[in-house]
């Protein structure tokens, strides 16, 4: 393979019981995220409010596997990105703080200031970012992921539930504590009702990553971040730290109120492509012929473009559609280990 690396990836997973993406809370009701999706039935389409995990909840995650897996290797990661806060240069404080240049006026300075921040942080390469200058200094994600919501064809599977709990404190209940917080002038509550709206679904969720435009700047010019004879070394193990996240992310390593709503979480099934040449996205996981529609598809740009494009095939669920000619791994972990030898080569080429 040789050229534009480009992988794509598209997975189903079974999620039930979670509150991965909480939005605002109405009084003592905290609402899940939800959105409006349409879907075909009964011969037209119809709206439907179904739960969701939106694409920034995704993201925010994947990036502080980035920073991570990052931190593992001994590259380059930036303070905020290693506290998880991901203001990526995004506040004037910030540069003052770095001693970094914030009256960029020219191109030139723009191009020096993205590469200067490019080669001193993974997950900023990677995820991007965006500097408020005189001259805004713009990075592009590398990553793109969205919205996970319900697959289309489970989509009578899809439900949301709010959950009813207390919290009590049977200490404050006794006497002595009620006279010293009568003499304080505090009132204090023995116990609260609150309610949490659980999702649980076939979820589906796709992922795509540029390895190409790693380690090079790309707003005025495409340089490369560090001197030539450390370049491609730095690229290769950013590649490999951005798939290791990738592993986290799609095992269900991601979103909110973990420590009590640990979701029960299956990878059901997965598909991946790595295209040198030009980019191919996989197909979503909205049925159970995702896989061989992307077999299919990959197949007729090979034919069209001459793209060549390495499929990975992970399948649990039953009566799920595999070719013929593709071998399912017989685990996520074998696939990714396959999956970081053949990007690297790749990039090798």
């Amino acid at each position: 393979m040789s050229g534009a690396v480009w992988l794509s990836l598209s997975w189903r997973a079974r999620v039930n019981v979670e509150a991965l993406n909480m939005a605002e809370a109405v009084g003592n009701y905290i609402k899940h995220r939800r959105v409006p999706i349409a879907v075909y039935e009964d011969g037209k389409y119809t709206l439907r409010y179904v739960p969701a995990i939106s694409g920034e909840s995704i993201a925010h995650a994947y990036q502080q596997w980035l920073a991570e897996e990052a931190l593992k290797l001994g590259l380059n990661v930036c303070e905020m990105c290693k506290k998880g806060e991901l203001v990526k240069h995004g506040s004037r404080a910030i540069l003052e703080l770095e001693k970094l240049p914030f009256e960029v006026e020219s191109a030139d300075a723009a191009h020096e200031l993205e590469k200067r921040i490019t080669a001193n942080c993974v997950v900023e390469d990677i995820g991007g970012f965006l500097v408020p200058t005189r001259v805004p200094v713009k990075r592009t994600s590398r990553f793109y992921v969205g919205y996970m919501i319900p697959a289309l064809e489970d989509i009578k599977a899809a439900t949301l539930d709010p959950q009813f709990h207390v919290r009590h404190a049977p200490s404050m209940l006794g006497t002595e504590y009620r006279e010293a917080a009568r003499e304080l002038g505090v009132t204090e509550k023995g116990q609260a009702i609150y309610y949490v709206e659980v999702g649980s679904a076939i979820y589906t969720g796709s992922f795509s990553l540029d390895f190409t435009s790693i380690g090079y700047t790309s707003m005025v010019k495409v340089e490369g971040v560090f001197p030539k004879e450390r370049l491609q070394q730095e690229r290769l193990q950013r590649a490999k730290v951005a798939i290791r996240a990738l592993y986290y992310l799609v095992q269900g390593l991601f979103g909110a109120k973990r420590t009590r709503f640990q979701p029960d979480y299956e990878l059901l099934s997965l598909v991946a492509a790595v295209s040198c040449g030009n980019p191919f996205n996989v197909s979503p996981g909205h049925s159970r012929n995702f896989i061989a529609e992307t077999y299919s598809r990959a197949k007729a740009l090979a034919r069209m473009t001459g793209t060549e494009v390495k499929l990975y095939v992970y399948a649990k669920e039953p009566e799920i559609a595999i070719p013929s000619d593709a071998k399912p791994y017989e685990s996520f972990e074998e696939l990714i280990a396959k999956l970081t030898d053949d990007v690297i080569a790749a990039l090798k080429a």
